[in-house]
């Protein structure tokens, strides 16, 4: 049995939305694959209430809601509203993903810690675990964090360095480890995924691919993910993906 923490399945934030199609096909892949289900996240108000749509439709996806830190902007009144009623939605689990990214957002730092601190804030009210991205701007993590400490928290495609990893496990954080173990220099990441204790450890593939010839690349992506984490952590693929399931149960409380 396997788990993807977090994917996404209503396309690239600047991208298009996937049809209803594609996403029937992507998850009838992975419930093919061994998949037994998966977090989606919605990166504005608008792909949010899609993609619990889509968790309404699919009995193994399960819907995570926020603003993405791409595109932070200020969280008015009415917009917090929207968020906080559909955290309501018994197949919303969680709140993300939220964060700062120092290299690939469009609004500055300052906006980006307030978009961050807004969402925290609802995470608080409605008892919803975080999905935290982190790119940079570290030290503004920290602080935020350690001002507005979420209850529960998972650490969204973690590749920092084992200090790094120490300082969120004092959080109480989870963490995701995403296709970057997959890509050709993927091995430096293993001294850190070898260190993640058991009962925080996650598995993610942060989306869907869709190549030229039309195939569909998705979530069962998650199976080749466990082995190699399985591999670096002298056990097996399986193995993993009954631990990390079990985390993600846990961490969700489903």
């Amino acid at each position: 049995m396997y788990s993807d923490a977090h994917t996404h399945l209503t396309g690239p934030v600047f991208g298009d939305l996937m049809t209803p199609d594609e996403i029937s096909t992507v998850v009838q892949q992975a419930r093919d694959a061994g998949v037994a289900f998966m977090v989606a996240s919605g990166q504005d108000l608008a792909r949010s209430i899609r993609v619990a749509e889509i968790a309404a439709e699919h009995d193994m996806v399960y819907a995570a809601i926020g603003l993405h830190p791409w595109i932070a902007a200020p969280i008015d009144d009415e917009l917090y509203q929207g968020f906080f009623d559909l955290a309501k939605n018994p197949r919303v689990v969680a709140v993300g993903e939220i964060g700062l990214d120092e290299y690939r957002s469009r609004a500055e730092k300052g906006v980006q810690i307030e978009t961050l601190v807004r969402q925290l804030e609802l995470a608080r009210e409605t008892d919803l675990p975080v999905f935290i991205h982190e790119r940079g701007y570290h030290d503004e993590m920290l602080d935020v964090l350690s001002r507005h400490k979420p209850r529960r928290a998972v650490m969204h495609g973690f590749r920092g360095s084992p200090e790094e990893m120490m300082q969120w496990l004092d959080f109480g954080f989870y963490f995701t480890i995403g296709r970057t173990v997959l890509e050709p220099d993927g091995h430096k990441l293993e001294p850190m995924v070898a260190q993640i204790p058991d009962d925080r450890l996650l598995l993610e593939t942060d989306g869907v691919d869709i190549i030229e010839s039309g195939t569909i690349l998705g979530q069962e992506r998650i199976v080749e993910l466990a082995r190699v984490v399985g591999q670096w952590r002298k056990t097996g693929g399986e193995a993993i993906g009954e631990l990390t399931t079990g985390n993600l149960k846990k961490l969700l409380g489903i």
